[in-house]
């Protein structure tokens, strides 16, 4: 089908020819001043070309420029007996249009500014372009010179802008003759929302008038695609908005379209209502403008100032598991800026491109609501999808709640778990002060093809290489006291058989340098494997408050991984009380000594010797006794509670069944001792037994989560 041809405003394009003798014998354009082109009438009157703005729609661009006409002279110059208009390369002539109402007669000493706009073909380059100066002889026109477009462009360092120019008096005959409003093209994003395939766009609008100016009602939006079929847009952010001059704003636009919908080939009209097929007053190709990024590259946030946050989906991964496609994505937002930027409140969601299918992305995290410069924060999207699906065809939809303009926002009320609540038509809460709605919008798209594959870039190789024992270098928070030195001394592992998973132990010591008690920090912590993977860390149950001078503190955390890890390549992150990032560090766990000491810090305890002995009591039960000789020492003089880590005795029989425990500590009462010291277990029915007992001896963590337990020895009867 052959596409009808729309019926746009006319250029006012002829086709006179310009040849060299058609010019006077003075320069087309000479240096008026060092670095500036400009067309002399004499030595010292000439014109230069100043604030030049090329924007390029999908089928006619805009021209907008000033004209400046120097009077060096002592006498006025009239500007009625002078002409404008744009040529092209090849001699075609465009009309420029004066946009406000001057006084012609520029007085000797004095430069009259003089603004215009010229509609010209879209596929014109700046350096295709001039602007031509001719004067008036007897209704003929002389041509007297020419300015390069490219040469004032590349002056001021600007380049094309993507945008559509649009005058407004077209729309409302009462609106004055520069009544112009530009609408220059942002981010665009297909994704899927509440039950439909929508596409938003991000655009800038600005009013190059010199009152305030609103949008129409008589002004339409339409996406046209290569076929010719329309579909009417509608503002999720910023409709109604006053535009004050030379103010732009951001807004979105958002339609339903489609889930088959080639982007590729999409174009944004804008034209009087009902007349989309007949009368376009401005276009856009959002082709380009369609952003899907790839795991770990950065982009600038859309919807703050330039260079201030950038947003990269840093890490992804995908597992198959009975329950279906589990994946895990770390969005991480970085302040570019030499200010303090406010976090926004995201939200995120895991899509199919095909079957329209989307589940929310949980994250729990809790964070402050700033950003210092240079500063990080990541968040932590998890989801479960259909485990038929294949990442290839998924991508991650990040999605901000923006407060409509004018609406106060609540400090503190981010805590970057976000709802997901927003609906296709941009609705969300409402701001009672100004019955506005708060929109949930898309912000960023990534694809998450290969996620899981290890290509990506993880937390685990981008972490530091970490001595153990060795004081964390943090980055700079205000949470965490510079006086307070924390290291990692101990990381173990164990295997909990019967639940199918392991556990890590890390102690952490705390030392205060200062000359004052100091509060214990509460930082949190993750592990990430090579793979991705991340798990969370638990504290130890209850803590101290506050440490003092000159001494150590041992606090420790424990951490569930699945039975499948091997945990011989793992970082450790660690962050503050709001959950910034404050260093990220290469570790592994450390193996229990099949013989000597083993490290159960500040203590160490070897096993010498041992001996297991059973009596049976005519209630047909068994009591074991269990004889050790240990050496037990403090490795350092570092403050541990009644929290800190104890041992405990497991008698369990040939099928891992426990039989009977008992618990010690390293201080206070049923205090473990060097020496020689007999460990009883009592009441073991004889029908719980079936072949020789072995006992176990582990060390427990108490955490929110319950006792975490690393295995020390086995002792085999």
């Amino acid at each position: 089908m052959i596409q009808q041809r729309k019926m746009k405003r006319l250029l006012s394009r002829s086709a006179l020819m310009l040849t060299a003798a058609s010019f006077l014998t003075l320069p087309l354009a000479t240096s008026a001043f060092a670095g500036k082109e400009g067309v002399f009438l004499n030595d010292s009157v000439y014109f230069t070309l100043d604030k030049v703005a090329l924007s390029a729609g999908a089928d006619d661009s805009s021209l907008r420029f000033s004209l400046g006409l120097n009077n060096n002279s002592s006498t006025p110059v009239d500007f009625n007996n002078y002409g404008v208009k744009v040529i092209d390369a090849n001699g075609v002539s465009y009309t420029a249009k004066l946009t406000e109402k001057v006084t012609a007669r520029v007085k000797g000493g004095e430069t009259g500014t003089f603004k215009f706009t010229s509609e010209i073909p879209a596929n014109l380059a700046p350096g295709q372009l001039k602007v031509d100066i001719f004067e008036w002889n007897y209704n003929k026109m002389h041509d007297l010179g020419a300015l390069s477009v490219d040469a004032a462009l590349t002056e001021t360092g600007q380049s094309v802008h993507q945008q559509a120019v649009i005058n407004l008096q077209e729309i409302d005959a009462t609106l004055s003759d520069n009544a112009l409003v530009t609408a220059e093209l942002g981010n665009s994003y297909k994704v899927y929302k509440d039950g439909a395939w929508m596409v938003y766009t991000d655009l800038v609008l600005e009013n190059l008038s010199d009152a305030a100016l609103k949008l129409p009602d008589g002004l339409e939006y339409n996406y046209q695609d290569s076929k010719g079929l329309t579909y009417n847009a509608q503002f999720a952010k910023g409709a109604g908005q006053s535009l004050l001059p030379q103010q732009p704003i951001k807004a979105t636009l958002q339609t339903a379209v489609p889930a088959s919908l080639d982007t590729s080939s999409l174009t944004l009209l804008f034209s009087p209502k009902g007349k989309v097929k007949t009368t376009v007053l401005g276009s856009l190709n959002t082709a380009k403008s369609f952003v899907i990024g790839k795991i770990g590259t950065n982009t600038d946030y859309p919807t703050t100032d330039e260079n201030e946050l950038t947003i990269s989906t840093s890490w992804a991964a995908a597992s198959k598991q009975s329950d279906g496609l589990h994946l895990q994505a770390n969005v991480t937002l970085t302040n570019k800026s030499e200010g303090v930027v406010t976090i926004p409140n995201l939200s995120a969601e895991f899509q199919a491109l095909r079957g329209s299918v989307a589940v929310l992305a949980n994250d729990n995290s809790v964070r402050t609501t700033y950003l210092a410069p240079n500063e990080t924060t990541t968040f932590r999207f998890t989801g479960i999808l259909p485990a038929g699906l294949n990442t290839d065809a998924l991508q991650l939809v990040v999605l901000e709640k923006q407060e409509p303009a004018g609406a106060a926002t609540q400090p503190g009320s981010n805590t970057g778990s976000g709802t997901g609540s927003g609906t296709g038509s941009g609705t969300g809460s409402t701001d009672a002060s100004t019955n506005k709605q708060a929109a949930t919008l898309p912000v960023s798209v990534t694809t998450l093809a290969g996620a899981g594959s290890g290509g990506e870039v993880s937390s685990y190789s981008a972490a530091e290489d970490y001595t153990m024992g060795t004081p964390f270098k943090f980055t700079a928070s205000n949470l965490i006291d510079s006086n307070i030195d924390v290291s990692l001394v101990e990381m173990g592992m164990s295997e909990n058989a019967d639940f199918g998973f392991k556990t890590v132990v890390a102690k952490y010591k705390l030392t205060n340098k200062g000359t004052d008690s100091l509060t214990i920090p509460d930082f949190q912590s993750d592990l990430t494997n090579a793979e991705g993977y991340t798990y969370s860390g638990e504290r130890q149950t209850t803590t101290s408050k506050n440490i003092a001078p000159n001494t150590s503190y041992v606090v420790s955390y424990s951490y569930l991984l699945p039975g499948t890890e091997k945990a011989d390549k793992l970082a450790l992150n660690l962050y503050d009380a709001n959950r910034l990032a404050v260093g990220s560090y290469k570790t592994a766990v450390q193996s229990i000594p099949t013989t000597g000491p083993v490290s159960l810090y500040p203590f160490t305890i070897n096993l010498k010797d041992y001996s297991v002995s059973a009596t049976y009591s005519k209630d047909a039960s068994y009591a074991y006794r269990l004889r050790v000789d240990l050496d037990v020492n403090r490795q350092e003089q570092v403050i541990t509670d009644a929290n800190f880590s104890s041992l405990l005795f497991e008698v369990v029989d040939s099928e891992g069944r426990l039989l009977s425990s008992k618990a010690m500590t390293f201080t206070g009462q049923q205090k473990i001792m060097s020496g020689v010291q007999f460990i009883d277990f009592g009441s073991i029915k004889s029908e719980q037994l079936n072949t020789n007992v072995t006992i176990n001896m582990y060390e427990v963590v108490a955490t929110p989560n319950g006792d975490a337990k690393r295995l020390i020895k086995s002792l085999d009867m």
